[in-house]
């Protein structure tokens, strides 16, 4: 455990960062990762409570599963235009009231997004399904834009989304499974 650890400025020498580097963490406050970064690893900032900025790097194509879980203070962060993926409880438990998913991103993972206080959303035309508690207890989220392309809806993807008060369903939907909304 880094408690006492509040900044970072990692080299640019580094090319990638292992899954749970910076984990429990609990003051890290910023951190900038230079662009010479490539993958960042599972739970890299997962529990890391009073961190407030984080640049991520140009080129980066991935947000791991659980990077940014718990982070509880991070109000916004820039997802690179390289990114194609967001994980698995990328970030849940984040209170940043927006978010720009980019274009590129084909696919995002269950519980992503689940207790952020997120008020509006647009999902890339690339992503077709949206995942098991996407947007859970999303409780904040008045708006949501699903594309004609979108085929799938969860389980409890919307589930305890209590400002949402209407949603388009694309008519490419084929499934929507139980308690998705």
């Amino acid at each position: 455990l880094c408690k006492g650890l509040t900044s970072i400025e990692i080299p640019a020498s580094v090319t990638s960062i292992g899954s749970n580097a910076f984990e429990l963490c609990s003051n890290l406050d910023s951190i900038v990762i230079p662009s010479s970064v490539r993958s960042i690893g599972e739970r890299v900032f997962h529990w890391c409570e009073d961190l407030t900025s984080v640049t991520l790097p140009d080129g980066l194509t991935a947000i791991s599963e659980g990077m940014f879980y718990r982070c509880e203070s991070l109000r916004n962060i820039e997802i690179p235009e390289s990114v194609t993926s967001i994980g698995d409880n990328a970030f849940g438990n984040c209170p940043f009231t927006s978010l720009k998913i980019p274009e590129g991103v084909t696919s995002i993972g269950e519980s992503a997004f689940f207790n952020c206080n997120i008020k509006s959303i647009c999902i890339p035309k690339g992503v077709t399904s949206i995942s098991k508690q996407l947007f859970w207890s999303c409780d904040s989220l008045t708006n949501i834009k699903l594309h004609d392309g979108i085929t799938s809806i969860g389980y409890s993807a919307f589930s305890g989304c209590s400002a949402l008060t209407s949603i388009n369903i694309p008519a490419a939907v084929t499934s929507i499974r139980s308690t998705a909304l």
